[in-house]
């Protein structure tokens, strides 16, 4: 195997045509120069310089070597800055994942800080359901992700309840609760109240389900209702169930993540008590993590603070300005 340090030293005295001024510009004897080269020409059983009394020459297979070499001491050369670039959290690549209603509130913005703090660090980021990113996570095409739970559905389960990735491995930092709402017409009769009770929901046709609907289906149960899913209709877009809403099929329920995508033809109410969902940022719990990883990990927590304590989010409200961060 090739010492990188013989490429360092056999591309100098190709350039400076003597072992002694190779060694005075390498801080080391004509010498050990002279040696170095030797031990070079035995590994690749090739004879590279012509020596003479005033210095030396390459052979053609010396000047065949100087392109090889030079583009393996460039890469190396090009690979130390990127590690200490990396390592100063100025450099690499991190890679996101997050869920639809997250990259609408409060990730995409946090991505875009994220790009104007760190510029040298390329960003891969991906939009999908937290079960995708926890595979993902694990199979280290990740290296950290926005996520969601609820008390009666984990992170690693599908929509329909199909366990698809084991949630153990993680380390998870929790950001906040999101509250589902009820979301009836406007001209139902449940949009005159200011809050709504959840006994209220007793024979309303509730259209959705996965993953809300079991914590939603317990609530009832200890209320002593069984509530009614409609099941004719299966999306997993809050846009489509409130079109569906509008169009007088039944009633659903959005979280306030969703608050940004609301129709104008329905009314949203809050639902007590109601589904909540916890709000998360998934990392594999062993393992190395960058200085570009915690990087972003908090940059998302402080997007999450300023959008965040999500109570403070309404329906018919904007997000508060953002002020610029720090690096």
């Amino acid at each position: 195997m090739l010492d990188a340090r013989l490429l360092v030293t056999f591309l100098e005295t190709a350039r400076s045509g003597s072992f002694a001024r190779a060694g005075g510009v390498l801080s080391v004897t004509a010498s050990a120069v002279s040696q170095q080269m030797a031990t070079l020409e035995h590994r690749l059983d090739a004879v590279l310089f012509e020596r003479s009394p005033r210095g030396v020459r390459l052979t053609p297979a010396g000047e065949a070597l100087v392109a090889h070499a030079t583009a393996v001491v460039t890469r190396l050369a090009d690979a130390r800055e990127e590690l200490r670039a990396i390592g100063g959290g100025q450099g690499g690549r991190v890679r996101l994942a997050s869920f639809p209603t997250a990259t609408s509130a409060f990730a995409a913005m946090a991505v875009q800080r994220f790009g104007t703090l760190y510029p040298g660090v390329e960003i891969d980021y991906a939009d999908v359901e937290p079960y995708e990113s926890l595979a993902r996570l694990r199979a280290h095409e990740l290296d950290l992700a926005l996520v969601f739970q609820f008390d009666h559905w984990f992170i690693g389960m599908d929509y329909d309840g199909v366990v698809r990735c084991a949630d153990g491995g993680f380390e998870y930092v929790d950001l906040f609760a999101d509250p589902f709402h009820l979301v009836v017409r406007r001209d139902d009769p449940l949009a005159g109240r200011e809050r709504i009770g959840l006994e209220q929901l007793a024979g309303e046709r509730i259209l959705g389900g996965p993953p809300w609907g079991p914590d939603l289906r317990s609530l009832c149960n200890r209320l002593g209702f069984e509530p009614h899913f409609e099941g004719s209709f299966r999306t997993t877009d809050f846009s489509a169930f409130q079109a569906l809403v509008a169009a007088g099929l039944g009633v659903t329920l959005v979280p306030r993540l969703a608050f940004r995508s609301l129709r104008e033809d329905v009314v949203v109410r809050p639902l007590d008590p109601a589904p909540v969902r916890y709000v998360k940022i998934a990392l594999r719990e062993e393992g190395y993590r960058s200085a570009a990883t915690d990087a972003m990990l908090h940059t998302l927590l402080a997007a999450a603070t300023e959008f965040g304590a999500p109570e403070n989010v309404e329906p018919t409200g904007s997000l508060p300005a953002q002020e610029p961060m720090t690096p």
